[in-house]
């Protein structure tokens, strides 16, 4: 067997080895690794989390449209007893003396009228006794009007829960793209390994033909050393590839929320790119989940300012009961024997407040117009950054189509090479070289597969699609 055969063997058996030896393994496509990433990221759970606290916030707040219903009781006990005991005259003895002397009528009767009078006297004798007193009512208040503050609280607890969704969209965006980035990553340094593996077996290869070269003279020891030399850097990046694809596969499984040290092999292989139509114009920065946050931040800005507002304007209440109180002795006669009803209106109105609630109001709209200044800096700059993911994809399909063109141009090349080091007429040093950039463009042309990967998949995440 001639070392041509010997050296198309060695890359044909590689990757099936290659291929065997995943078999062993979790074989993970990208969808499911989005769904394992979504799934277990501790940012996209905290997300959902916020919506669910959101949505609680609104039930909360709509339930102050609501009358508020609540039940009382109370219950005290008391040794003490209140006796109160006092004469008071029932007639004004000076005021009917003075009356009977402009009377004529003999002194006789006027003598025994006054006896009369200045005796008579009422005996007043009260004994509370509130020694076992209970009260027990059902209470309600009803807000009629309170400057907006409840429809204010209610809108704007509905507006956080449309950020919290929105948020929960700009998470899943942010981590599909981490876990891309994670994916092609592994993807990528498994072939540069395989890269790396097939350029040290060939370089073997050539080492072992010039070593029996060296034997039979047709080869010179420096050739030989050029050969071995180039031997130890092919192992070197051999090596390279194998730390590094331990590291890729920590950091995909750290990613998905795995064990560092679960055994999970990509499914997938880098395709060559493919004729991809770029989008002829970039979509408006409307369609951005980001976006859709600061406006529904602005919205909030503009509730507070309705919120400040009502806490100085005049507020009406309804509120009313019925109670029972029992247990308050008067004379060992119980004070209240019967349920009661009762009923009220509140209205406050504020009067010297009004300068505090001017400046509060005027603070509100100062913070509204910040928020729409930010609104249309933070635009500005996600338009830009949509345009520049928009620039890389275009530029990442540009470079991948050239390294491929660079990467079958050395492998034709390495072809001719070596067929004319079989039949003599190239040095081995030649051979090296032509080996060498064949391992460079092969390394270049994997690596712009991958980048091209995820500069598309980063430009639909500015575009805002939906995965």
């Amino acid at each position: 067997m001639n070392g041509k055969k010997i050296y198309l063997i060695i890359i044909v058996a590689l990757p099936l080895a290659g291929g065997m030896s995943a078999q062993a393994q979790s074989r993970l496509t990208l969808d499911s690794c989005r769904t394992l990433a979504l799934a277990n990221n501790r940012q996209a759970r905290s997300a959902h989390m916020q919506l669910r606290k959101a949505g609680y916030e609104v039930n909360a707040y709509r339930a102050n449209f609501l009358p508020r219903i609540f039940a009382q009781g109370t219950y005290l006990y008391s040794s003490a007893d209140y006796r109160y005991r006092k004469q008071y005259p029932l007639f004004d003895t000076k005021a009917l003396a003075g009356a009977m002397n402009q009377t004529p009528m003999p002194d006789w009767e006027k003598q025994f009228w006054g006896q009369m009078f200045s005796q008579a006297n009422m005996d007043l004798d009260i004994w509370l006794k509130p020694h076992n007193v209970s009260l027990a009512g059902i209470q309600f208040e009803q807000p009629v009007y309170v400057g907006g503050k409840i429809a204010a609280a209610y809108r704007m607890a509905k507006i956080s829960r449309r950020m919290a969704q929105l948020n929960i969209a700009r998470s899943d965006a942010e981590v599909i793209l981490k876990t891309d980035r994670a994916y092609w990553e592994y993807v990528k340094v498994r072939e540069l390994r395989l890269a790396a593996q097939t350029y040290r077996e060939a370089v073997r290869h050539v080492v072992e033909d010039a070593r029996h070269g060296v034997e039979t003279g047709a080869v010179t020891e420096n050739d030989r050393m050029k050969a071995q030399v180039k031997l130890g850097e092919a192992q070197t990046l051999v090596r390279e590839a194998e730390n590094g694809l331990r590291l890729a596969r920590m950091n995909l499984c750290m990613t998905l929320g795995l064990n560092l040290f679960a055994s999970v092999e990509p499914a997938d292989t880098l395709p060559d790119a493919q004729p991809v139509a770029l989008p002829e114009e970039i979509p408006d920065v409307s369609v951005r989940a980001e976006y859709a946050l600061l406006h529904r931040e602005l919205e909030l800005k503009k509730q507070q300012v309705n919120l400040a507002r009502s806490e100085f304007m005049p507020q009406l209440t309804l509120g009313g009961g019925y109670s029972y109180l029992n247990g308050i002795l008067v004379n060992d006669t119980k004070l209240f024997d019967k349920a009661s009803f009762s009923a009220v209106v509140s209205l406050k109105i504020p009067l010297t407040q009004w300068i505090e609630g001017d400046n509060r109001v005027r603070s509100a709209k100062a913070d509204v117009s910040l928020a729409e200044y930010r609104m249309q800096e933070s635009a500005d700059l996600l338009q830009l950054e949509m345009v520049k993911a928009w620039n890389t994809w275009d530029e990442a399909l540009l470079k991948t189509s050239l390294a491929r063109d660079e990467y079958l141009q050395t492998q034709e090349n390495l072809r001719v090479i070596r067929d004319r080091y079989e039949l003599g007429m190239e040095t081995v040093s030649g051979l090296l070289e032509a080996q060498a950039l064949w391992q460079k463009a092969w390394s270049k042309h994997i690596e712009t597969k991958a980048l091209l990967r995820v500069a598309e998949t980063d430009y639909l995440r500015t575009a805002g699609h939906k995965y």
